[in-house]
């Protein structure tokens, strides 16, 4: 083969190869593919230690209300309570619902249809109770064996606890189902508390403008503290201690508020 014949060749081979190489697909560019970020834990918070009371509003940015905030809960009661100046109507329907641990207090979670109460022409519902040893509030610096808190909540999500002090006494029959699925939590079993059993005989009670007395600390909580305690047995109570012992946030400064008077009354489910 000449010179010449080698060139022309050459260059014939270079185009084929040029253009089976132009005949492939031009890739698509894909869209990246948005990166999901981990779902971040939740703050690790306690009773006691590093993740304290003490050391709450620093665990979580969410938490900053547990010391900045001004209207905190619990707090401490007068030993006598003032002349009501208002009134709650309660029903006295049964609630169904669950009694798990909530990894910080012994819980009850209704399932919505039970007891209500009004307050301040709004209605709440109950949505769970939970159980503190010993008592937050206490009464003239006074803690009680154990306090009950029952959360409720209107239809705008605005919160108002119900709490219940309580003495060791007599067994109270009326959270006999509570105290009993609390010796087996894990079962997850279904109970039927029967609310308006579980209230002291004297509705007269504390009320006061607080906050969750957990993280995050959420403030506008209206508290209403039942005057007069009811009374479980040393068992019953230490059931409760056994699950979580000293689960309760210390008493926080009144500051400017006021603590008013109040009473309740029953309604039938007649």
């Amino acid at each position: 083969m000449s010179a010449r014949s080698l060139l022309i060749a050459t260059a014939l081979t270079v185009s084929a190869v040029t253009l089976a190489g132009c005949a492939q697909p031009t890739p698509v560019p894909t869209e990246p593919v948005p990166s999901v970020p981990p779902v971040a834990e939740p703050a690790h918070w306690s009773y006691d230690g590093e993740s304290g009371p003490e050391s709450w509003a620093g665990l979580d940015s969410a938490f900053q209300a547990c010391e900045a905030g001004t209207n905190q809960s619990p707090i401490d009661l007068p030993a006598a309570v003032p002349a009501p100046s208002s009134s709650i109507e309660l029903s006295a329907a049964e609630a169904d619902g669950d009694v798990f641990d909530s990894g910080h207090a012994v819980e009850f979670e209704s399932d919505g249809d039970g007891e209500a109460l009004t307050f301040g022409g709004n209605e709440y519902s109950l949505q769970q109770l939970h159980a503190h040893v010993p008592s937050e509030h206490t009464v003239d610096g006074r803690p009680a064996a154990a306090e009950l808190h029952l959360v409720h909540a209107d239809a705008a999500g605005n919160l108002l606890v119900l709490g219940i002090l309580v003495t060791e006494g007599a067994a109270s029959d009326a959270l006999t189902p509570f105290i009993e699925a609390a010796t087996h939590l894990s079962d997850d079993d279904e109970v039927t508390l029967d609310v308006a059993a579980v209230l002291p005989v004297s509705l007269e009670n504390y009320e006061y403008s607080g906050s969750l007395t957990t993280p995050p600390c959420t403030e506008d909580v209206q508290w209403v503290v039942m005057g007069t305690p009811i009374s479980m047995s040393a068992e019953q109570i230490g059931t409760l201690a056994d699950a979580h012992s000293h689960n309760a946030r210390p008493t926080q400064p009144l500051g400017d508020r006021t603590v008013v008077g109040g009473t309740a009354e029953l309604e039938s489910e007649d």
